[in-house]
């Protein structure tokens, strides 16, 4: 059955307002929903190309779709009954012209739906498939220039699987990595999909425009998105840091390492990491007694600029305080020796988050461990629910919500520094950026319940998403750095 409803039916109100940094730039009303099942989820999809919202509202039964315009009014609408509650995650999306299509998973991740809303039709229809080989994982998934694809491996034969989709025909490629070199932790050679396989956990996306956890950058792998490039980087070795890349137009790979500083300690011997930020890869390894860190061009693997800390000496690039958040004691402390900082860092897994503001580079250096707590670790924001319990913030759609949410059950010490466009250190306080603002000004303003919150980039700034129940409302607010 296809509900539809006209645009005279839609209340939709623009409220202006500025507030603690934050802009009330929408208000519209889900008029389509007439059942009283609990708002599941929300998946905001923009067309790069038109700069066109579209908003999906999931309750258990119906999906209900809405087009907003760049004034944020609701210019087309459409809803679906057809959504089958075993499908409870967000994989991703894709646009072709006025066709949208949303594609979702059930919690295994072993079956997958495709819903295709039409806005010119008025229809909507559905698709399930699953990986066509038994011993398919899957990996992670991509939305680029309004496509989607699913990657999967096969880790017995060395083979990445990537599903594109074109008007609902699925097709699977296959990339061959059993015969490319790379290294593990410990020097031994393996291929990449053993290293893809990331010990049983998501390989996450990183966004380079975003504020970036040090819990989120710790991984040892990462999957990038560069000009409809893929790029993992594998940071297992402490003395290189190996990158694969596929292209999304041809298939084709690319393989390139990064030599990490400290090649003069063993392996065992240090902790290292690395992060690409634009033409840049910064690179940085470390022990109880020193930390280097190397920034190189990402395309010519030349040497940029770099810096140390010794244990004895204070830390000359830092722009704050030595910060230890988490733990049992104190949710905030400031260290005052540099020897602290690196015994703290070096006692867990460390990370480098980079992001460049203006023409300046904000780093966040430092490291991070788990806080036992008898439970699984949770993802913070949003109520505190964990980050698999629906779909919009999973590991696999949104980053944005995901590196907002990406505060975890850890005790982290890091030092934040400032950079200009020639990676000389720059004096000045760091700037609060925009998820600390969403998080300080995250207050409700009506009394009602308020579910299906999201956070997504637009342009260049961000909007926060909350649903309010009561009066079947959806609020957007804009936050800018």
């Amino acid at each position: 059955m296809l509900r539809k409803t006209k645009l005279v039916t839609i209340a939709f109100t623009i409220v202006t307002f500025f507030s603690f940094s934050q802009e009330k730039i929408a208000v519209f009303r889900n008029s389509m929903k007439e059942n009283g099942t609990d708002i599941k989820d929300v998946i905001p999809i923009v067309d790069p190309e038109s700069n066109e919202i579209s908003l999906f509202i999931a309750d258990a039964k119906n999906v209900y779709g809405y087009k907003l315009n760049e004034d944020y009014k609701v210019i087309d609408s459409l809803a679906s009954d057809r959504k089958r509650r075993k499908f409870k995650v967000l994989v991703g999306n894709s646009i072709s012209g006025n066709n949208h299509t949303i594609f979702l998973s059930n919690p295994t991740k072993s079956k997958f739906l495709l819903m295709n809303f039409s806005f010119d039709t008025k229809t909507t229809t559905t698709k399930e498939f699953t990986l066509e080989q038994d011993d398919e994982q899957i990996l992670q998934t991509v939305s680029a220039n309004n496509k989607f694809y699913l990657l999967s491996i096969r880790p017995y034969w060395g083979i990445l699987c990537i599903y594109t989709f074109d008007n609902n025909e699925i097709k699977r490629n296959e990339v061959h990595l059993n015969n490319i070199p790379f290294l593990t932790e410990k020097g031994n050679k393996t291929n990449a999909v053993h290293l893809l396989r990331n010990y049983g956990v998501e390989v996450k996306k990183i966004d380079d425009e975003l504020p970036n956890s040090l819990e989120l950058v710790g991984d040892k792998t990462k999957m990038y998105i560069r000009d409809n490039t893929i790029v993992f980087s594998f940071d297992q070795n402490s003395s290189v840091t190996q990158i694969l890349s596929i292209s999304l137009d041809d298939f084709k790979i690319d393989v390139r390492d990064f030599k990490k500083p400290m090649e003069e300690f063993k392996i065992h011997q240090k902790n290292s990491n690395s992060f690409i930020q634009g033409k840049h890869i910064f690179l940085f390894t470390s022990n109880k007694s020193k930390l280097a860190l190397n920034i190189l061009d990402y395309n010519t693997n030349t040497l940029v600029k770099s810096f140390n800390i010794v244990k004895d000496q204070p830390i000359d690039f830092k722009n704050s305080p030595i910060i230890l958040e988490g733990g049992s004691f104190s949710t905030y402390r400031e260290l005052k020796k540099t020897k602290q900082f690196l015994r703290k860092i070096n006692s867990g897994e460390v990370g480098i988050a980079v992001r460049k503001r203006g023409e300046n580079y904000q780093i966040t250096l430092g490291g991070y461990k788990e806080v036992a707590s008898g439970g699984a670790m949770m993802m913070g924001g949003f109520g505190g629910l964990p980050v698999a319990s629906f779909g919009s913030v999973s590991v696999f759609f949104n980053p944005a919500v995901f590196a907002y949410n990406s505060s975890t059950n850890t005790k982290s010490t890091r030092i934040e520094c400032l950079l200009d466009k020639n990676f000389n250190h720059k004096e000045g306080e760091i700037a609060e950026n925009v998820f600390e603002k969403i998080r300080e000004n995250d207050q409700t303003v009506y009394d009602d319940v308020e579910k299906a919150q999201t956070v997504f980039k637009y342009k260049d700034f961000f909007i926060l998403g909350r649903y309010y129940a009561k009066r079947k409302q959806y609020v957007f607010r804009k936050f800018t750095d």
